[in-house]
């Protein structure tokens, strides 16, 4: 009678920690077009890898978190392989986001449930240090199978990664787009050579006299503008309203997701600038979403502006430092005059600030 209860209690265990690890790998796969890029942005934003590697390291992972949750519903090698192997990646996440709270504060979401179920880091530590007690009571209370069988957990592993491959195949990001350029303050001046200008005169005697004139001194500095340079939103010249250089005069460029408040408010804070400065500079928005989302999100931004809807891959890689949507950027000849980025609202005084420099 005691055995029995053991073993369900094992069972119980051992169904409820699979639960965890197919709907934490689940919840980072979808949406399919996505969540796995925003996985990748997390492993970049951490300093594991760089977007060449960050997307193939995401797969990577998030397959062996499916495959120990389904390999804990099956007998073989349990107790040699698949419980320790759980039991050391729960181990690894706590020390990583032990590290994460030390450097940056128990805030924001861990990303352990993708953007399923939002949780802090000090909150994933509980339920990973919980599932590392289930772990220990079911390796203690598993007897060893006399002869394991290697077929089931590596057709298990096999089939995991021929799904992720087949159905959702990592992007070469390589050649990455950069996510920052140094935001600069003061125009930049022109070092000039002198320019003299000769005039002939002729007096009332018939004499000529030659005058010079000079023009500009020896190394006067003459404002000019800043010049011209390709900033990192200079592959995206296509709107719906047409053809546009970012890079050339004032422009502000709006990263926004489409299905973001956060992103909306800005947008009517910046529609707001725009009717009280004359010299405001137009707006140009970088989407990320669906073109389906475009009504509704204009509808409650103020008024409509020109966008181009991102890939989501790019998209992630424009965010650069920021955790999350929106970053706003004010550009002057593509370069930065202001760079606005994980705040709670935006700072319009600073805008206008950039925008003037």
């Amino acid at each position: 009678m005691k055995n029995n209860s053991v073993k369900i209690i094992v069972w119980s265990l051992r169904i409820i920690v699979s639960a965890f690890f197919i709907v934490s790998a689940f919840s980072k796969m979808l949406p399919a077009g996505t969540a796995l890029d925003l996985f990748a942005k997390q492993i970049v934003d951490i300093g594991v890898t760089n977007w060449c590697y960050a997307p193939l390291l995401a797969r990577a992972i998030v397959g062996f978190e499916l495959f120990l949750g389904i390999a804990l519903l099956q007998n073989n090698y349990l107790k040699k392989w698949i419980v320790p192997a759980t039991f050391l990646l729960l181990l690894a996440f706590c020390i990583h986001l032990t590290i994460t709270i030390f450097n940056t504060g128990n805030s924001g979401s861990c990303g352990c449930f993708g953007e399923l179920i939002p949780m802090t880091p000090l909150e994933a530590i509980i339920k990973n240090i919980v599932a590392m007690g289930m772990l220990a009571y079911i390796y203690i209370k598993t007897t060893p199978k006399e002869k394991d069988l290697p077929l089931m957990p590596a057709s298990i592993f096999v089939l995991i990664y021929i799904f992720i491959l087949i159905f959702l195949p990592p992007k070469c990001c390589c050649a990455s787009i950069p996510s920052s350029q140094e935001v600069v303050s003061e125009s930049l001046n022109a070092e000039v050579d002198s320019v003299v200008v000769s005039d002939t005169v002729i007096d009332k005697s018939g004499k000529q006299i030659i005058t010079e004139k000079k023009i500009v001194e020896e190394n006067e500095s003459i404002q000019e503008g800043r010049k011209k340079v390709n900033s990192i939103f200079s592959k995206y010249t296509k709107f719906n309203t047409g053809a546009v250089d970012l890079n050339a005069g004032r422009k502000i460029v709006c990263l926004f997701s489409l299905d973001c408040e956060h992103c909306q408010e800005s947008s009517r804070l910046l529609f707001q600038l725009k009717k009280n400065h004359a010299d405001f500079p137009s707006m140009y928005v970088l989407a990320f979403g669906e073109e389906s989302q475009t009504s509704d999100f204009f509808s409650g931004a103020g008024g409509r502006l020109p966008y181009t809807i991102v890939p989501p891959q790019e998209f992630f890689q424009l965010l650069g430092d920021a955790d999350y949507p929106p970053r706003i950027v004010v550009l002057d000849n593509g370069n930065f005059l202001g760079d606005f980025l994980n705040f709670e609202h935006l700072d319009t005084a600073a805008v206008m600030r950039a925008v003037r420099r």
